[in-house]
């Protein structure tokens, strides 16, 4: 096969800056030429494919002057090697002498560790995979990926939440797990990877937009709408890198839409969104994950939100804020507090992967019943509003609205409710939005197994009912 003359004949020299803090994210991302041509190669021996070109080109851009990717594809291949074996020693020996940056010593140290444990024969496998893989890539490739130029895929509105690098390093280490150790965290990571770990800021004017038919839905959540709008207005209008929405602390009972408001705003910005109780002793854990030496040991909810999604901006709702207390030993407290700085949420640490990302831009929604027991630090982070109960009026919208969306879903268009029954629904402030949902959800289908054209609501007695909350 003959390789494209073009690219071999690149100097690593430009493409890796030597004995800096880059030349390791310099030569993954030289690397990247490799993932168009991954073939049938399965995904551990990709990685190692990726690896040892990233240590052969950190050795030839620091020992040999001029060095090319030429060099790099046949290095391992040499006839001067009387063994592969010999060429991995001779690798970890030579790093011993080259001025490398601290980060880049430590890689290649786990790197050339790994490969010290592989007989001859296996080490022999690999290389002649990885040969071929290179050779395939430097053959297809089109165009050369040259540092501080954007993909495609990426836009102006897109923010690294991911460095490459350090989810390379984690997958690594996640490796040398045991299978039943790794919570399936090798798929967080390579969502990850994914667009180079860069994610999209959302569309704000499209958000204000929706948000502000919310507002006619639920009055009583009108001033935290108007807030966010605010928001989301104000970082339109700044660069990408600017984007911040203030985290915002409802204060309500049960019942009243709090999480409504946060699944509003997540489906008006296009971004997922997630779930967590502050009350809870493990509560930290799943924020920010737990020791990978741990029996249950799993990774955070932010890093898996930010992982899977397309989205710089998902949604976190903390439910249950005043159950942290003013305790400063609360599990959970000093999460928060780092999440909701801006500062500290740019290097933000999951335990699990040991690794740093940028959950700055994440939008913050807190609950609590009362403010009483809600810790005072937290308090100065956020904005406040109380939340009323919604009056009958909103009650009745709501539940006309749900009906709506029932025929929808169901192509029952034909099927009604009592209006004397809804306005009675309506006046039971005591019910709170999430029971009176179920109820009319639960009219719908007994009108249809039973085939009639108005459906009954069974609204239970006062003293049968129990809050669950919303």
């Amino acid at each position: 096969m003959s390789c494209n003359v073009n690219i071999l004949i690149r100097e690593l020299g430009p493409l890796i800056r030597k004995e800096t803090e880059y030349e390791l994210g310099d030569a993954f991302a030289l690397a990247n030429i490799l993932d168009g041509a991954r073939g049938t190669l399965d995904r551990v021996t990709f990685a190692f494919s990726n690896d040892l070109f990233v240590a052969v080109s950190l050795c030839l851009v620091h020992d040999k002057k001029g060095a090319t990717l030429f060099d790099v594809l046949n290095y391992p291949v040499s006839p001067s090697w009387e063994s592969t074996t010999q060429m991995f020693s001779y690798l970890g020996r030579e790093y011993a002498s080259i001025p490398v940056y601290l980060t880049t010593r430590r890689w290649l140290d786990g790197f050339w560790e790994k490969t010290s444990h592989l007989h001859n024969a296996r080490a022999q496998q690999l290389v002649n995979k990885c040969y071929e893989h290179w050779k395939t890539a430097l053959n297809s490739a089109q165009e050369f990926p040259v540092k501080g130029t954007p993909k495609k895929n990426r836009t102006r509105r897109s923010i690294q939440i991911f460095d490459p690098v350090q989810v390379k390093l984690a997958i690594e280490q996640l490796m040398e797990l045991p299978r039943d150790k790794r919570a399936g965290g090798e798929h967080v990571l390579e969502h990850a990877l994914l667009n180079d770990g860069y994610r999209v800021v959302p569309n704000t004017k499209a958000a204000c937009t929706k948000l502000e038919r919310a507002k006619a839905n639920f009055e009583n959540l009108a001033a935290p709408l108007s807030r966010l709008q605010l928001d989301l207005t104000l970082s339109s209008s700044m660069p990408s890198i600017d984007f911040h929405v203030t985290p915002i602390l409802l204060l309500g009972d049960p019942g009243i839409g709090k999480t409504y408001l946060a699944s509003e705003l997540a489906g008006a910005l296009g971004v997922g969104m997630e779930k967590i109780s502050a009350g809870g002793t493990q509560a930290g854990f799943q924020v920010n994950g737990s020791d990978s030496t741990w029996a249950t040991a799993k990774y955070g909810a932010l890093i898996n939100l930010l992982a899977q999604g397309e989205s710089s901006s998902p949604v976190l709702v903390i439910d249950e804020v005043d159950k942290i207390g003013n305790s400063s030993s609360s599990p959970i407290l000093p999460t928060l507090l780092d999440l909701l700085e801006t500062r500290s949420a740019k290097c933000f640490r999951d335990i699990f992967f040991g690794m740093e990302f940028d959950c700055s831009r994440m939008i913050f929604i807190l609950t609590a019943n009362t403010i009483e027991s809600v810790p005072l630090p937290l308090l100065s982070r956020v904005n406040v509003f109380d939340v009323p109960r919604p009056e009958p009026s909103q009650r009745l919208r709501i539940i006309k609205r749900e009906i709506s969306q029932w025929q929808k879903k169901t192509k029952r268009h034909g099927i009604e409710f009592d209006l004397s029954a809804c306005l009675e629904l309506a006046e039971r402030v005591d019910l709170d939005l999430r029971k009176t949902t179920d109820l009319v959800r639960e009219g719908f289908g007994r009108a249809i197994s039973t085939k009639v054209d108005v459906a009954k609501l069974v609204i239970p007695h006062k003293n049968e009912v129990r809050s669950i909350g919303f």
